[in-house]
């Protein structure tokens, strides 16, 4: 998933407009980039090329597993690290597809990173940030969006507070969040189900070893 991720991100906007347009047309392949160089209204040249053709089975894929929201700000999780934030919060502004609220969260991921990465501060203990570090090596791994934290259970609890929280979306996508004494979210991914062993084992260890 992190491949095809950075390969989508590595486009900019014309990379954001191909998943739209085929999250919303379901158009795969050349008939694709023909529907998001129609959107674009640029030239050939800004999505052609075999490999691009290659990325819309990966990007195919990726959509058969999360919703588009989701593939989005995972894409705008990875450019928000190298591109300026303006440029970025101007571009969501100019998508046409998107009603406000998905703007918004869009937004938010830009200005405040929810939905990237692990909010980790100077209150986070070697604990928390040891278990974050397991859980990011778990193969697959996603961030989440901060939005579905509210949907996720706790299922134990580490020895600092820290809860380990977990859920299934509708589509049946095993994701893991850990919340903090005051039930704030402080890290959050997600797992293909081909990975999804590997979440529970990463869980199995730290049960065994932080509570």
């Amino acid at each position: 998933m992190d491949e095809v991720i950075k390969k989508v991100a590595a486009l900019g906007l014309p990379g954001v407009v191909l998943v739209i347009a085929m999250a919303t047309t379901g158009l795969t392949g050349a008939a694709a980039i023909t529907a998001a160089l129609a959107i674009l209204g640029g030239p050939a040249g800004m999505l052609g090329g075999i490999a691009v053709l290659g990325l819309t089975a990966l990007i195919a894929d990726a959509l058969a597993k999360l919703s588009l929201e989701d593939f989005l700000t995972a894409i705008y999780c990875e450019r928000r690290q190298s591109e300026a934030h303006g440029k970025l919060l101007s571009e969501i502004d100019s998508l046409s597809l998107f009603d406000g609220d998905i703007k918004d969260r869009l937004k938010s991921t830009i200005t405040d990173g929810c939905g990237c990465g692990s909010v980790v501060n100077s209150n986070t203990t070697d604990d928390t940030r040891e278990v974050i570090a397991i859980l990011d090596k778990v193969p697959g791994m996603t961030r989440a969006h901060h939005r579905d934290f509210k949907h996720s259970n706790p299922i134990l609890r580490l020895r600092d507070g820290t809860s380990v929280r977990t859920w299934k979306n509708p589509v049946g996508v095993d994701h893991v969040f850990l919340g903090d004494r005051n039930d704030k979210m402080v890290y959050g991914g997600f797992v293909g189900w081909i990975h999804s062993d590997g979440l529970k084992s990463a869980i199995d260890r730290i049960r065994r070893d932080f509570t």
